[in-house]
């Protein structure tokens, strides 16, 4: 999440149970997350032992389809019941809605990736959580703080989307059993071999070394930093590229105004470390455009980035290097410019993801990524957290025995799913079979 924190430190493995604060000691953003970590771990994992890796309490009321039932199918969308349903012990509540209005969808009728297919198809929920801080909410802030004061805390929020996976004609029709793993072989089979990361420090030339030359290794930036390598386009090697910032991706300015190159900022950030200048790379994102980045195909295709041509100090303007399209011109979905410290190519392309060589960021710090068993697939929205600190002149990741750092899959996006129904058009009319499993049926 592409937040301002210190560092990520939980890890289900270490088996901590709680975070206790000892008197007089300084506290930390990271331990405090820790604990909140720790605690719905805890709390989604006893429900997904108990309730099963997806289940609906049904409604009291018979004549009621429950939390997430279809129906209403005619050809061009489908109706969501209201109610609860839990995916891996996640938490997710529907209010009623349908196919093409569900909340946290922002579907398009003219994309043929989002119309309803003419012959069988799996209707599935997936369920990711999204941070959310005072530019996209902005009652989060506190007005006492005054104008343009400080933000303080951000939120997580769980998104549920109702999507769609075509089925060959004549396929063998899923039920309540087979439906989840259909489902699952059918998403994340088209993700691996999944791609991984490792992240060290630039080491020192033995050669230069051994001719008494000694050349600068290890980190070498000025400041603790979280630097965050994120999946820009997703795919293989040739077609998936990559960013990255030192700041998490936390830099973020909400937008006035588009018009033409010229975007209008409510802020140029709050000084020259956490705002925006003359050469930096960006990208422009809203409510929809977050949303839509979660894709279950390795090709979905990604926005482009951009580089500041001038800055209007005095107006809060930036002109970019060009006209942005698709998401930031509609107030109602919190338009904001994001700040990346990566370069990017020509058209506003990402670095492009190279397997099997050390990849240099910044300041000594280098990346690799995955090297054996290829090709491997690297989904958009993928990231890893990297941990640099002045005082080691290291980055924290996680190394073998010998000392060599470790091949890490992705810290996230972590996407959940669950089937919800099977719908067959037939003629005039459909067959739909319900794939839900309410919780006083399961074994």
């Amino acid at each position: 999440m592409h937040g301002d924190f210190s560092r990520v430190t939980y890890d289900p493995a270490r088996r901590f149970s709680s975070v206790l604060s000892q008197q007089g000691r300084v506290q930390l953003d990271a331990e405090i997350n820790e604990q909140t970590a720790i605690l719905l771990h805890y709390v989604r994992t006893l429900a997904a032992d108990l309730l099963g890796p997806a289940a609906y309490p049904p409604d009291k009321d018979e004549d009621s389809l429950g939390g997430f039932g279809v129906d209403g199918f005619d050809g061009d969308t489908f109706s969501v019941a209201p109610g609860r349903m839990y995916v891996d012990g996640i938490l997710c509540e529907c209010d009623g809605t349908d196919y093409w209005d569900q909340p946290d969808g922002h579907l398009a009728s003219d994309l043929e990736d989002d119309r309803l297919p003419s012959g069988p198809f799996l209707v599935y929920l997936r369920v990711w959580e999204r941070l959310i801080t005072a530019v996209e909410a902005p009652w989060i802030r506190e007005v006492a703080l005054g104008p343009g004061g400080p933000d303080t805390t951000a939120r997580t929020r769980v998104v549920w989307q109702v999507c769609r996976l075509p089925l060959e004609p004549g396929s063998l029709r899923p039920d309540m059993r087979s439906a989840p793993r259909l489902l699952l072989d059918r998403i994340r089979g088209d993700f691996e071999p999944r791609g991984r990361l490792a992240a060290r420090t630039r080491r020192p030339d033995e050669e230069l070394a051994a001719a008494g030359l000694h050349p600068s290794s290890g980190y070498r930036g000025p400041e603790n930093q979280l630097y965050r390598v994120e999946v820009h386009q997703g795919g293989t090697v040739g077609m998936a590229t990559f960013k990255w910032s030192r700041e998490n991706g936390s830099v973020v300015l909400p937008v006035r105004e588009i018009d033409g190159a010229t975007v209008e900022l409510e802020t140029l950030g709050r000084d020259d470390k956490l705002g925006v200048d003359i050469g930096d790379v960006v990208e422009i994102v809203d409510d929809a455009a977050v949303c839509r980045s979660a894709s279950d195909r390795p090709d979905a295709r990604c926005g482009r980035l951009y580089t500041v041509r001038e800055v209007d100090y005095a107006g809060y303007g930036v002109v970019l290097d060009a006209e942005p399209t698709g998401a930031g011109r509609r107030p109602s979905l919190h338009p904001f410019l994001r700040r990346w410290d990566s370069e990017c190519g020509e058209g506003g392309t990402a670095l492009p993801v190279r397997e099997g060589a050390w990849l240099p960021l910044e300041d000594g710090i280098e990346i690799r990524f995955s090297s054996s068993n290829g090709p491997h697939v690297y989904r958009r929205g993928d990231y890893w957290l990297i941990p640099a600190r002045v005082l080691t002149g290291d980055v924290e990741w996680p190394r073998s025995r010998e000392g060599e750092p470790l091949r890490r899959r992705p810290h996230g996006v972590h996407y959940r799913y669950a089937p919800l129904a099977y719908v067959d058009p037939r003629g005039d009319g459909f067959e739909l079979v319900d794939l839900r499993v309410p919780l006083r049926h399961r074994r």
